[in-house]
């Protein structure tokens, strides 16, 4: 697996992604109304806006074979800039279940602390529960923080890990 950063040029691929993500894995997760409200042409223009803006948000691409595999965005965290944060981390629902979450959360944490950060924290949906105990696994815990993004209509929770280190 090749890692590179992400190139305007790839914005089709990261929004295809994305949205077999959004409908596949998230059908546990997400109403079916809000799963369907994603479609193509909102999932690039989500995209583009992230590779557009807060350029010092790094995205980061997984690739095997020239395929597009997974994805990941991390930068300060817009509550603490003395922290890191996993704005997202997606693997392709055809990759799931091959480690390679796993791989790109380390290689995540690995950035993170080259940006100078020691702590890390993200927001998750609490009804993804494999997320949520990938990350407990890498020792993020709830914070007591939550909140509800309208357009996602699913409650979301925050994790910090306060000493990231990489699980040996």
């Amino acid at each position: 697996m090749k890692l590179r950063l992400a190139h305007a040029s790839d914005l089709p691929d990261i929004a295809n992604l994305f949205l077999k993500c959004w409908t596949i894995s998230y059908a546990d997760v997400l109403s079916e109304e809000t799963r369907e409200a994603m479609t193509l042409v909102s999932a690039v223009e989500l995209w583009e806006k992230a590779l557009t803006t807060n350029l010092e948000r790094k995205t980061v691409l997984a690739i095997e074979n020239n395929e597009l595999l997974g994805i990941f965005r991390v930068g300060s965290d817009p509550k603490d800039s003395l922290r890191g944060h996993l704005f997202s981390l997606y693997i392709s629902p055809d990759f799931a279940g091959k480690g390679f979450g796993k791989t790109l959360l380390e290689a995540a944490i690995e950035e993170i602390k080259t940006q100078g950060f020691n702590a890390m924290s993200l927001w998750v949906f609490d009804e993804n529960k494999i997320a949520k105990s990938l990350y407990a696994k890498y020792g993020f815990v709830a914070t007591g923080e939550s909140r509800t993004t309208p357009e996602w209509n699913a409650l979301e929770i925050e994790m910090l890990n306060p000493q990231i280190t990489l699980k040996s």
